[in-house]
């Protein structure tokens, strides 16, 4: 019979997550963060990568977390209203009726252990703020980490800017050029062009 595999770690997040270029320093330093903080920010231009970063800590995380690792997607969401209700949904636990949506979250998993990451609140940064900080205040077991263009402004935030994607300079002997992550970046795509 074929060897038993171990367990699949609970969660959502993808298998096989996509090639990163670049950015191995900027994996490891947020991943650092999410050890050391309950709330993390990666923040940045819009598409400078922030997305891909994440994803790539949340899966490197991802057997820490033994109620699952969780990526919630929220660009497509234009109701700030419904943050509570579909990080709930995702994680699959539901939501007392007789209180505020971000309490009732609050208290279905005060007692987990879990990523929860919110990718694109930019645009949902009212709604997304009092929902972070009553998870950290009341969920201990939660950590979070947030993709925008902006901080929250929350109470336990902690920012990380994540900026460009680093090019050799002018000078530079055109055999490194490929150590750089734009260069390497740019050469994926153009092969796969």
């Amino acid at each position: 019979p074929p060897p038993s595999l171990p367990p699949a770690p609970h969660g959502n997040l993808p298998v096989v997550t996509p090639p990163l270029f670049g950015r191995d320093e900027d994996v490891s330093e947020v991943a650092q963060l999410v050890d050391a903080h309950r709330l993390v920010s990666i923040v940045g231009a819009g598409g400078i990568g922030k997305t891909s970063v994440a994803l790539a800590v949340a899966a490197s995380l991802r057997a820490r977390f033994p109620d699952g690792t969780w990526w919630i997607e929220l660009a497509a969401l234009t109701d700030g209203s419904l943050v509570a209700a579909t990080i709930a949904r995702t994680v699959g636990v539901g939501l007392a009726p007789d209180r505020p949506a971000p309490e009732a979250l609050a208290a279905a998993l005060a007692d987990a252990r879990m990523l929860l990451a919110l990718d694109n609140c930019e645009h949902l940064l009212d709604a997304v703020a009092p929902i972070v900080e009553v998870l950290v205040n009341r969920a201990p077991g939660v950590r979070i980490l947030v993709t925008s263009q902006e901080t929250l402004k929350a109470a336990a935030e902690h920012s990380y800017r994540l900026g460009t994607l680093a090019v050799p300079a002018p000078d530079a002997p055109l055999a490194d050029a490929a150590r750089y992550g734009a260069v390497a970046l740019f050469a994926e795509r153009a092969v796969a062009a």
